[in-house]
């Protein structure tokens, strides 16, 4: 049984995730204030370029990173199977659902690009070339970055079978160097290694380019090769989309349903670690880390984040720059949270039963404060080499981190226990 194309978008919206959306439409309006701030800041069309290269950084690894946590397994993969939908439609419906992320990106480039009050139609070849040249790589690389993770499942099967890498898997061992991710992670690690790395020097040869020849148009060329490589490369996929898709979702769930195959060689934060957790809530919060840390383990990314910063202290960049990746920092701690409230880590009845509602929020908010410290301590050995940061600057981000902590654990309970009563009354 074949659904009506007509009918399946239609179809695939049969109960939507309406905290995902909340989260992406927050996260959204956060972004767009900042890209704002920044394009306000920039006073020449060269200062706008150099935004942008340097959002493209940010870019290369949101889509190295993210788009296998954020796309797989698909949580309505079941019902798309009992549908049994055809290659293109599997394909029209991961195009769509990557499409808002394409579109916010693209607003955020147009935002720095154009974003000039005091002379909006002056430079307007410079500002065209800067959004161009931003925009081309972006998608090249998010194009390229979705067709390499979609196809990565039967590649990552074989490595966790061992017909692949076995060889290097075992040369690890001899030598004393035992991995720390299963076998079937690694072509997910090189293709991270690959779409970041890669990506960012495209950017640097953009502006090499541009920079050799004296003619700012060069800048695009790289974006536009990587854009017409990913397009093709997208379309020779569709064909055999569906078995790309299934395998791939099938991979992915495996994976991330087994704990010893996300975080093999690392122990769990343990009860007695929350000891600044009052004792009424130290249950669910432990709980409620142990899922989180399952699902999407962020020291390793929020440690990134901040050697990112001090990079961005050194470089001497503008307050605006500076502010605007503080609060990405802390607002995507933040956000990880909606992750706690999903069907399968938190059914609407046992959690009712456990603890009211505003005990819930509490809860998420000390699983939100896990990470203040590690903002506080890279804050601090900012201010040891730099004028900017002194104990006042500290302290405010301290509080605003606290705030948005509350808040968005404020936000996801009343998405999710709060609507108990509304359900069942």
């Amino acid at each position: 049984m074949r659904i009506n194309p007509a009918n399946i978008q239609q179809f695939l919206r049969i109960n939507p995730d309406r905290t995902n959306t909340v989260s992406f439409v927050l996260t959204a309006l956060v972004l767009c204030y900042l890209m704002a701030s920044l394009a306000l800041n920039s006073e020449s069309a060269g200062e706008r370029m150099v935004v942008v290269r340097y959002l493209n950084f940010v870019f290369c690894g949101f889509f190295a990173f993210i788009i296998p946590h954020v796309r797989f397994p698909d949580r309505k993969r079941y019902l798309i199977q009992a549908v049994n939908l055809s290659p293109s439609q599997l394909y029209s419906y991961s195009a769509r659902a990557l499409a808002p992320v394409f579109l916010l990106f693209t607003l955020m480039i147009a935002i720095i690009s154009f974003g000039d009050l005091s002379q909006p139609f002056g430079e307007l070849r410079a500002k065209t070339i800067t959004f161009l040249s931003g925009w081309l790589l972006m998608m090249g690389i998010g194009i390229i970055a979705a067709v390499r993770y979609t196809t990565i499942g039967s590649v990552s099967q074989e490595w966790q079978e061992g017909i692949r890498g076995s060889g290097f898997m075992n040369t690890l061992r001899n030598v004393g160097q035992t991995p720390s991710v299963p076998s079937g992670s690694f072509p997910s690690l090189l293709t991270t290694i690959y779409i970041s790395g890669g990506g960012m020097m495209l950017v640097v040869a953009g502006a090499y380019l541009s920079g050799y020849a004296g003619n700012p148009a060069l800048e695009m060329l790289p974006g536009l090769l990587m854009l017409g490589y990913a397009t093709y490369r997208a379309l020779s996929i569709r064909a055999l989309f569906d078995r790309f898709f299934y395998h791939t979702n099938a991979f992915y769930s495996e994976l991330f349903l087994n704990p010893k195959a996300v975080q093999e060689g690392r122990e769990p934060i343990r009860h007695d670690a929350l000891y600044w957790v009052p004792s009424k809530w130290k249950p669910a919060a432990w709980f409620s880390l142990l899922q989180l840390d399952r699902r999407q383990p962020l020291g390793r990314l929020l440690l990134t984040g901040h050697v990112v910063l001090w990079a961005l202290f050194y470089a001497g960049l503008s307050d605006a720059i500076i502010t605007s990746f503080i609060t990405l920092l802390v607002l995507g701690k933040s956000l990880m949270v909606y992750m706690l409230i999903s069907r399968p880590f938190a059914p609407l009845l046992f959690q009712y039963r456990l603890l009211k509602p505003s005990d819930w929020i509490v809860v998420r908010f000390f699983v939100n404060l896990r990470w203040l410290p590690l903002l506080v301590l890279s804050l601090w050995l900012v201010s040891l080499f730099s004028a900017r940061v002194d104990a006042g600057f500290i302290l405010n981000w301290a509080l605003i981190d606290a705030g948005i902590s509350l808040l968005s654990a404020s936000i996801f309970t009343f998405l999710h226990e709060f609507r108990l009563k509304k359900l069942y009354a």
